[in-house]
């Protein structure tokens, strides 16, 4: 799930054309908390540090039940 996470934030920002020091800039973050966020290296990252990024991104972090996987979420774990 947090690797899922990692690389939603990554192609988020990649696909509104910004870099990690703008999107640091735009959250008032450091620019390494933001790559460290998009290598799924976060091991102190608050979770309320991570809902502002994916506000910027225009995102929102949520919850579901849990059940089996899709295959298209098993495309992206094996694949």
């Amino acid at each position: 799930m947090l690797e899922t996470l990692s690389h939603t934030i990554r192609q988020a920002r990649r696909a509104q054309g910004l870099t990690q020091q703008q999107l640091a800039n735009l959250c008032g973050l450091d620019r390494t908390t933001i790559g460290a966020l998009e290598r799924n290296n976060y091991p102190d990252l608050g979770i309320r540090k991570v809902e502002m990024v994916l506000n910027i991104l225009g995102k929102e972090l949520c919850s579901r039940d849990r059940s089996l996987p899709t295959l298209d979420e098993l495309r992206g774990i094996y694949g």
